[in-house]
């Protein structure tokens, strides 16, 4: 697993970070996770989250060819009532990424905090 720009992000995004984890098949890592976040996920929403993650990577081929003219896939960005997650995938092959969770209120640009995580997944 690559290593989380936690700094980076806290940069960009400030007091807006709620979680930052890398995952792969072996497991997932979490490298900042905001005590309130913490306490409403608990380890078996953790464990969701990386099978989910896990799994969403493995169709990201698929993504690239039904969607061939867009280019290479980079992130993926779930916007919800209280928070974005954006998921970067690392440029290895199979599984693996990292996983962003901001405040809803982030009024920055979600493109560069696509960019933070990429420039530590590659």
């Amino acid at each position: 697993m690559h290593d989380a720009p936690v700094t980076e992000l806290r940069e960009e995004v400030g007091d807006a970070l709620r979680a930052v984890g890398t995952y792969d098949d072996g497991g997932y890592d979490v490298h900042y996770l905001r005590d309130a976040v913490a306490e409403q996920l608990g380890e078996e929403g953790l464990d969701a989250i990386r099978e989910n993650a896990v799994f969403d990577s493995l169709e990201r081929d698929y993504y690239e060819r039904i969607f061939a003219t867009a280019g290479r896939y980079e992130a993926t960005v779930r916007q919800f009532e209280e928070a974005f997650v954006v998921e970067v995938p690392t440029d290895d092959a199979g599984p693996g990424g990292l996983l962003v969770s901001l405040d809803r209120e982030y009024a920055g640009s979600i493109r560069d905090v696509i960019e933070v995580c990429r420039d530590a997944t590659e």
